[in-house]
């Protein structure tokens, strides 16, 4: 909705005000003078005047898709008077000569005659880019305006691996973009239970994200580098940098590497790596029960290996090692454990087990420290490197049965449980194909020389010299042979300043009464909302200030994380979900447009973004059918004309809702999934069509399993059934303060008119197309509650 000024909108509820358009044509430089105003009338407006040259209005139109959550702002037309003598003493196509018209600014204002001045920027109903397309004859000029969004949108990433600033970037790698990272991949601690040690933390993480190679070795640091991300992201560790072959990510030894999330970057060398290996469960599963979630990759679930009373004080689990590619030459392979141990109801608290021991084909080989009884929790890793010959483990011949045993000691008459959490080896090795670089560089030498004094014919003796000799040295780097990118686990972009800025676009005013998005500059970016802001501004270089092309902030956090009078963002009720647990996370590592890389945003946080005929971009987005809207209009039946009264098709109805999520950038597939139906809905139910319609999403910007979870509910919630659709005019131009996505209702509806066959009662509608003329405007409404 536009915020029109008091005056304006005082003189537009008369019922006697007869409005009209004043439209600014820029040319050549854009300046605040170079413009020609045009109106229907001559009208003067200070020192502005706006010719009556106008013969005919076209309409400033529209729309969204409100099943692909796209938004298009029609072109608008506008015929103008070219006959000699009607501006400046010649035709207006005259003033091509000195005035260049083609693709500069327009501006459009409404006014009335009540209502004072013509240009101010709460009169503006549209903006845009003035087509070169202009057309004319002796009689009459056409002018086409544009959109101006596009003129905003670029490809991104901005910023690319540049031959100048990456010197010793792969070839294939120059002007491939740098990627840009939102979100949080790092390591799952929230699922390792009570206890965080070991590996399992290098190992169990949320993602792995591309990190473009820049430099395939830094002569300086005798390191390769590589970017997750153009600049400073939030967090980034040593221990989770990995590099892909083959199906199995591996990771470097972090005691070679170097994370700097500082500057976006991420530095290793050598040919220590490793590998985690999943095992398998074996047929015969001894002493376990729930024996799946011991592999199944999910750290929040535990099968349990426990001691049975009257057999004995040891218990056996079984796993088989699958077939794993030959990666490079193993040095060493450990078996991994994450567990918590379990006090029973019935005594066993304190009492010590002696040990659980892990075994290759039943060969016992390593001890594992006691544990004691309701207190241990953790991680550990045993080495099992000797329970494989050279050779097998030459060839990767690892296909053999690990035992796991526990050992309870003399206490048989109580039944000792140990909560496994997942299992798994972790194998030690370096990859088997690498480079090896010399590099040749120079450095001073101190000497000590013999000084003769020719003046003299003694000699004066030794002394020592400094002398600078260009001595090489060679130095050889070893490192894996990676491809275009490695990867990396952490957390991404940080909130800049703009977030909590007090400003003339009231975000966080100092009186509290504008919404605060209640984020701190310096904080992690999770919020799909605000990375639709942060790509608005670091990518497309808008900065949130009142003039040009620019961000609605109020509109930003009315829908991300308003914290106004106890009210929260938007997307808060949509997702039915508290703000904190909405997480978004992804990498955009290939070129694409950045309206294109916003719709993919807004899909999935069913979100529109568009160009305001404000000027600026708005976000706006639903809520749950159950929800309660806010209005930004209540319109008067009396003041509009029904066209039609419809429904969105059949064909739109979706009742199976299927979200892909978790995408995995070396495979480039999503690696989960989630699935909701809906049997009220119009297409299965006996009353409906007896069809199953499906929707299928993926979701790339999800980790989350939660999040997912509530979009699918979401979708399902709003594509269940058909919608109804109002299409009406209205024929007071009081109204043409509305833009799209606007929530809008009725009052004094005709009871006589009904929804199909159901009484009207405060329904809420979202605005899909709104066409706007001087003295009224075309709606359609699409009903949403």
């Amino acid at each position: 909705m536009l915020s029109f000024d008091s005056s304006l909108s005082d003189a537009l509820k008369l019922g006697n005000t007869t409005a009209f358009w004043v439209l600014k044509l820029y040319y050549n430089a854009e300046g605040s003078s170079d413009f020609i105003g045009v109106s229907d009338t001559h009208r003067v407006d200070g020192s502005d005047i706006y010719y009556g040259l106008v013969s005919s209005w076209g309409s400033y139109s529209q729309s969204l898709d409100f099943f692909n959550f796209t938004t298009t702002t029609g072109n608008m037309s506008v015929r103008l008077i070219n006959t000699d003598r009607s501006i400046q003493g010649g035709r207006f196509s005259d003033l091509f000569s000195t005035n260049n018209f083609a693709n500069r600014k327009w501006e459009l204002f409404l006014n009335t005659a009540q209502a004072g001045t013509y240009d101010t920027a709460a009169r503006m109903i549209g903006t845009g880019i003035i087509s070169g397309d202009i057309k004319y004859d002796y009689k009459s000029i056409n002018f086409a305006l544009l959109d101006n969004s596009n003129s905003a949108h670029n490809q991104v990433p901005i910023n690319v691996v540049d031959v100048a600033t990456h010197t010793n970037a792969p070839k294939g790698n120059i002007n491939k973009p740098i990627p840009i990272f939102y979100g949080d991949c790092s390591a799952d601690t929230t699922a390792l239970a009570s206890g965080t040690s070991g590996n399992f933390d290098h190992h169990f993480v949320k993602g792995k994200f591309p990190a473009i190679i820049t430099d395939k070795w830094n002569v300086s640091a005798a390191q390769v580098y590589a970017r997750p991300n153009s600049g400073v992201v939030n967090a980034l560790e040593d221990s989770n940098i990995f590099s892909y072959k083959d199906g199995f990510y591996y990771q470097v030894n972090d005691s070679n590497s170097e994370a700097l999330a500082s500057l976006g970057r991420i530095d290793f060398s050598g040919v220590d790596w490793r590998v985690f290996v999943p095992l398998a469960t074996h047929s015969t599963s001894g002493d376990v029960s729930n024996f799946g979630n011991t592999v199944d990759g999910d750290l929040t679930t535990h099968g349990v290996l426990a001691t049975v009373v009257g057999k004995g004080y040891l218990s056996d689990a079984y796993w088989r090692v699958p077939k794993v590619p030959n990666l490079g030459t193993i040095a060493s392979i450990y078996f991994v454990i994450h567990y918590k141990d379990f006090t029973p109801d019935a005594g066993g608290t304190g009492i010590d087990i002696n040990s659980f021991r892990v075994a290759i084909n039943s060969v016992s080989l390593g001890n594992v420290e006691n544990l004691t009884w309701g207190t241990g929790a953790g991680s550990q890793a045993v080495d099992l490197t000797s329970g494989w010959t050279t050779a097998e483990l030459e060839a990767w011949n690892l296909e053999e049965i690990v035992q796991l045993e526990l050992d309870a000691g003399a206490d048989t008459s109580t039944a000792h449980e140990l909560q496994i959490f997942q299992v798994g080896l972790e194998v030690r090795f370096s990859p088997s194909q690498t480079f090896e670089k010399e590099i040749k560089d120079y450095h001073d030498i101190t000497t000590k020389e013999t000084n003769y004094q020719r003046d003299y014919a003694d000699d004066r003796g030794a002394e020592v010299v400094t002398v600078t000799k260009k001595v090489a040295r060679t130095t050889t780097i070893t490192t894996p042979d990676v491809g275009e990118y490695v990867y990396v686990s952490g957390k991404g972009r940080e909130y800049g300043a703009w977030i909590d800025t007090v400003d003339s676009n009231n975000r966080t005013d100092e009186n509290g009464d504008e919404p605060d998005p209640n984020y701190a500059s310096g904080a992690l970016i999770e919020n799909p909302i605000y990375m639709i802001e942060d790509i608005l501004r670091r990518e497309l270089g808008l900065d949130g200030s009142t003039t040009g092309i620019d961000i609605d902030v109020e509109s930003f956090d009315k829908a991300g994380n308003a914290q106004t009078d106890s009210t929260k963002g938007d997307i808060a009720l949509l997702f039915n979900d508290a703000i904190a647990d909405i997480k978004f996370a992804f990498s955009q590592y290939k070129f694409i447009n950045s309206k294109d890389l916003i719709s993919k945003i807004c899909r999935q946080c069913m979100s529109f973004v568009w160009f305001s005929g404000s000027g600026k971009f708005k976000i706006k987005t639903l809520l749950l059918p159950s929800s309660t809207w806010g209005l930004e209009e209540t319109i008067d039946f009396s003041e509009i004309n029904i066209k039609n009264i419809g429904r969105t098709s059949l064909n739109n109805v979706r009742n199976k809702i299927i979200i892909n999520y978790a995408e995995d950038y070396a495979r480039d597939k999503m690696m989960e999934s989630t699935t909701a139906t809906d049997s009220t809905s119009v297409g299965t139910t006996v009353d409906g069509f007896g069809d199953t319609l499906t929707l299928e999403l993926d979701a790339d910007c999800i980790l989350d399993s939660t999040t997912a979870d509530n979009l699918r509910n979401a979708y399902k919630d709003h594509y269940k059934d058909r919608k109804v659709i109002i299409d009406f005019d209205i024929v007071t131009p009081k109204y043409n303060h509305l833009e799209i996505t606007d929530f809008i209702s009725f009052s004094n509806w005709d009871a006589n008119l009904k929804l199909y066959g159901t009484a009207f009662s405060s329904d809420v509608f979202i605005i899909q197309s709104i066409s706007k003329k001087v003295n009224g405007c075309s709606i359609s409404a699409l009903k949403v509650d």
